[in-house]
């Protein structure tokens, strides 16, 4: 047999995981926070640049200083450093440092981020905040935006980041600029615009689990004032990471014969008008299988071994699972300078399609069988209006408008009718506006509100059901920041967000309302050593109200306003550049969190057996609240006379958090570690780069949750140690 046979994999009498979760008392914890920081020298913070002062496009006046970091969290291009913001900016190169290939990969980077995944949804966590939802309507209350685009289906935010030129993750509610849904937090992706100088980029890839890959990127001008670009990327996994042990069939399978396409387009009529064109397309598909966890066993009568746990990575359902998904769509950026003002314009339009089926029961019984279609499509408009220039006084005003929908297709339990069709329309309008003024020297004042409508209207014509709700909320932002020095800036704010409410399109009718968070925020950003360290802490407190929650069911969650909850947490990044050749990155993240009211949960043991009658979860720990959470990477470049050589290596450690709000459900802490070894050739032409990844092969797991019988207990593994080679060409 060989390293990836999934038979290697399989280990039935192997123990259960016991490794307790540590609690770090706040000194400690503190302690822990000053002592990583300044042992690592570290951040995850490589980014864009900016010119020099001379007008060049240098990014350091010496060998052993930082590059500039430019982000556009508050929609203007701004150092990080002067941003009263928590943000953690990752550029390509950041990204290959630390073994991040896509959205899933982001948690190994950014300490403060968790990614879930079910399906072919991504459920990205930041600060604790998050949700499991997958159904068609869903949107998390992290927003992702890539090239300023809404992507609100939780289905489409499973993507490769190739082509990505930055990567921007904002901490904490940005319910001002980027309003609803962002409650948690923002992902900005950002792709790479075409030159007008040509550019090609080719590779093919290698890896265990017969993982073979292709991408391919071209960019250059067409004629004065014009460039275009496409790229394609192609993935397969042909072999899965177990097996189902009734078929014998592979599963857990990550990609099979995934393409993705991406073409965008870079008009520049005159000096003071800029427009961006863009469409993209993806067809991708897995086979990721839930499985029972040690412990639990099925209770139905007739099934057939094993009932239980199937052993890493295989799973034991009669129906096989898996996930089919078309997602694509259109964009146009308009940025136009009107004399000392800057006009922008995103018009988007978005579309998915989504074929699932699902052994949710997880054995040869067919008890609670699945299979279903989605579909969703979106448009949005969003106008900006600010002054171009920086100055004492700036300020942006902004308009935004959202109408999707989203349904169920032929939902089918058993092979009977669940629901034949069941839609959600939702539509959102908002203004917003916000102001920075300097009041003194160095110490400057910021301001910013949001007043948003929303509107959810459900269909189910089957069934003559009809209903819809409004919502009209108001959101802001306040914050003051002081420059103590040149390199030292501190702020503190305090931000308010929501998330939509919606309808369970799985109970026709029953509404949720939408959930509040307010934040206190402060933090501290410093350039120190002749910026060859840059160092940024951060503290925060969430009031989290009406909370929306996940309920088990068939088919996926239910969602109810049940809970209230406080978190608070420390965080850190540092960023050390020791020379030319040598960069280290890293952060921390320390967060503890209790629901302050959860009444009515129902708690459900291993089986799916009730754990008693309902009962308050108030006191216990907010799920995904991981105490500790700390990486570090680095990456040595060494010039020789036949190439540029360099390796890299990436850390992280996770200290566990609970999977359930009765704090049953545990996942025990993990640590990744990924590293590469590279060869450039003198023209920069020819690469070749071995990688591995979860080198250690730790155990973790992408989803975990409890439900009533016939369910019981679920998981899905993450994926285990994986390794390969990649060849590229680059003109």
């Amino acid at each position: 047999m060989t390293m990836d046979d999934p038979a290697d994999r399989n280990n039935w009498f192997a123990p259960p995981l016991t490794e307790p979760r540590h609690r770090y008392q706040p000194i400690i914890a503190c302690a822990s926070a000053a002592a990583l920081a300044v042992t690592m020298m570290s951040g995850s913070t490589l980014a864009q640049t900016l010119p020099s002062a001379t007008g060049g496009s240098g990014v350091q006046t010496s060998d052993a200083q930082l590059e500039e970091i430019v982000v556009t969290a508050q929609h203007r291009s701004q150092r990080l450093q002067d941003v009263p913001v928590a943000v953690t900016s990752l550029s390509a190169t950041a990204l290959e440092q630390q073994g991040v290939s896509g959205t899933s990969d982001l948690a190994q980077a950014v300490p403060s981020l968790i990614f879930t995944s079910q399906l072919s949804a991504a459920n990205p966590y930041i600060r604790g905040v998050g949700s499991q939802l997958f159904d068609p309507v869903s949107e998390s209350p992290v927003a992702v935006y890539v090239d300023d685009v809404y992507i609100a289906n939780p289905q489409g935010n499973v993507f490769s980041l190739a082509g990505t030129r930055q990567i921007d993750v904002l901490n904490g509610p940005q319910g001002t600029l980027f309003g609803r849904n962002a409650t948690g937090g923002v992902i900005q992706i950002q792709t790479l615009d075409p030159e007008q100088t040509m550019r090609l980029d080719l590779s093919g890839t290698y890896g265990n689990y017969d993982m073979t890959g292709a991408s391919a990127y071209l960019s250059g001008g067409l004629t004065d004032g014009v460039a275009a670009s496409i790229s394609v990327l192609y993935e397969n996994q042909a072999k899965g990471f177990g097996r189902n042990l009734l078929s014998g069939d592979y599963v857990n399978q990550q990609a099979r014969h995934n393409i993705s396409l991406r073409s965008k387009w870079l008009f520049e009529p005159s000096d003071s008008t800029t427009i961006r064109l863009s469409a993209d397309y993806a067809r991708l598909g897995n086979t990721n299988s839930y499985q029972r966890p040690r412990g639990s066993v099925s209770l139905l009568p007739d099934a057939i071994p094993p009932i239980g746990y199937p052993g890493e990575y295989n799973s034991n359902g009669g129906l096989p699972n898996f996930t089919r998904l078309k997602t694509g769509g259109g964009s146009m950026k308009i940025d136009q300078d009107i004399g000392s003002l800057a006009l922008t314009s995103i018009t988007a339009y978005r579309e998915l399609r989504n074929s699932n089926s699902l052994d949710q029961d997880q054995t040869s019984v067919v008890a609670l069988d699945l299979t279903w279609r989605t579909k969703f499509h979106s448009f949005s408009q969003e106008v900006r209006l600010q002054n171009a220039s920086a100055g004492k006084f700036n300020w942006i005003l902004g308009a935004f408008y959202y109408n999707a929908l989203g349904a169920y297709v032929d939902l089918r339990a058993d092979g009977m009718s669940f629901i034949d069709y069941e839609q959600q329309r939702s539509e959102s309008f908002a203004v917003f506006g916000q102001a920075t003024l300097e009041l003194f020297r160095n110490l400057n004042l910021t301001g910013g509100i949001r007043y948003t409508t929303d509107k959810q209207t459900l269909s189910f014509p089957t069934f003559a059901i009809a209903a819809s709700q409004n919502v009209k909320k108001l959101t802001y932002r306040v914050a003051l920041d002081y420059r103590f020095s040149s390199d030292i800036m501190g702020y503190i704010s305090y931000n308010t967000g929501f998330k939509s409410g919606g309808y369970n399109l799985l109970a026709p009718g029953n509404a949720f309302q939408p959930e509040e968070l307010d934040a206190l925020e402060f933090g501290l950003k410093t350039e120190l050593f002749d910026r060859s360290v840059r160092l940024n802490l951060g503290a925060f407190f969430y009031w989290y109200h009406d909370q929306q929650v996940s309920l088990p069911d068939i088919g996926g969650n239910l969602i109810k306003n049940a809970a209230g909850s406080r978190i608070k947490g420390l965080e850190a990044s540092l960023d050390y550049r020791a020379s030319s050749r040598l960069k280290i990155s890293g952060g921390l993240s320390l967060m503890d969190g209790h629901y302050t009211d959860y009444p009515g949960f129902q708690a459900y043991d291993p089986n799916g057996l009730p754990l008693g009658p309902p009962a308050n979860m108030k006191g216990r720990t907010t799920v995904q609240t991981p105490d500790f959470v700390g990486n570090i990477s680095g990456q040595y470049t060494l010039p020789t006379q036949v190439g540029d050589f360099a390796a890299t290596l990436g850390v992280q450690h996770n200290g566990g958090f609970f999977a359930t709000p009765d704090n049953r459900l545990e996942q025990p802490s993990y640590t990744l570690v990924n590293a590469s070894l590279s060869w450039l050739s003198n023209d920069k032409r020819i690469g070749v780069k071995l990688w591995g990844k979860n080198l250690f092969d730790d155990t973790y797991y992408v989803i975990q949750s409890a439900s009533p019988q016939p369910v019981a207990d679920t998981q899905i593994q993450a994926p285990p140690r994986t390794v390969g080679v990649t060849l590229s060409y680059h003109l």
